[in-house]
């Protein structure tokens, strides 16, 4: 009796001890069904929220299709900005033959930040991207926005396949 209680304590440690590095490390996150994480170097810090250096990706979710969403308050928010930011530009944005309206605007920090609305079943996924203008050495504001591009691509392509 005493070699079986044994035994099975062994088999429960080594379990424990295999699956401990999956879930505390887990770099993805489930939200409806889908599995979200960030690009390669990029590490969950938060809810929905990765990191990379100064870069950050992160995404909310409403319960609200594309039907109800109006492109028109998007374009207004957009071109608002915030209290520490200022509209930079509102562009169309092609990925896989789809059309995505990507909002830009200047932080007072110097990031570059990116915002587009996307939209899966009955939710709109709102992606954030930043990324610091000083990561870069010439040409700041195009390489800041091809890296916000890059990361706004990644990111919907995990929402629309996964």
């Amino acid at each position: 009796m005493f070699q079986y209680l044994l035994n099975r304590l062994k088999k429960n440690i080594t379990l424990i001890l295999i699956l401990t590095p999956i879930f505390c490390f887990s770099q993805s996150q489930i939200l409806n069904g889908i599995n979200l994480n960030g690009p390669k170097g990029f590490i969950k810090t938060d809810d929905l929220t990765w990191m990379n250096g100064n870069d950050i990706i992160s995404i909310f979710c409403v319960k609200q299709n594309k039907n109800e969403f109006s492109k028109e308050y998007f374009k207004q928010t957009c071109e608002n900005g915030t209290r520490t930011t200022e509209f930079l530009s509102l562009e169309e944005y092609e990925l896989n033959g789809k059309e995505y309206q990507i909002c830009y605007q200047v932080g007072e920090n110097k990031m570059i930040i990116g915002q587009v609305p996307v939209f899966r079943g009955e939710y709109t996924y709102i992606i954030n991207v930043g990324t610091n203008m000083l990561n870069y050495k010439s040409n700041q504001q195009n390489q800041s926005l091809s890296q916000v591009q890059f990361n706004i691509g990644y990111m919907i392509s995990r929402i629309l396949t996964y």
